[in-house]
């Protein structure tokens, strides 16, 4: 693995880590919780990157979570 494709694996593992917690502190929020906006724009901003990850090297979308 060369050192780009271990930087785009590392930034996607973090990315991956990042839309797993604000999940699982989503799934834990209640629906009047103050945090639970905050949480989904986490949450949309993690997702949105992994896409754009996967646009920008198309070669290894398949490797995204």
């Amino acid at each position: 693995m060369n050192d780009d494709e271990k930087s785009r694996h590392d930034f996607k593992n973090q990315l991956a880590i990042i839309r797993g917690f604000a999940e699982i502190l989503l799934d834990e929020a209640a629906a009047g919780d103050p945090r639970r906006r905050d949480l989904e724009e986490i949450h949309k901003a993690a997702v949105t990157a992994l896409e754009l990850l996967g646009r920008v090297y198309p070669d290894h979308a398949d490797t995204l979570p």
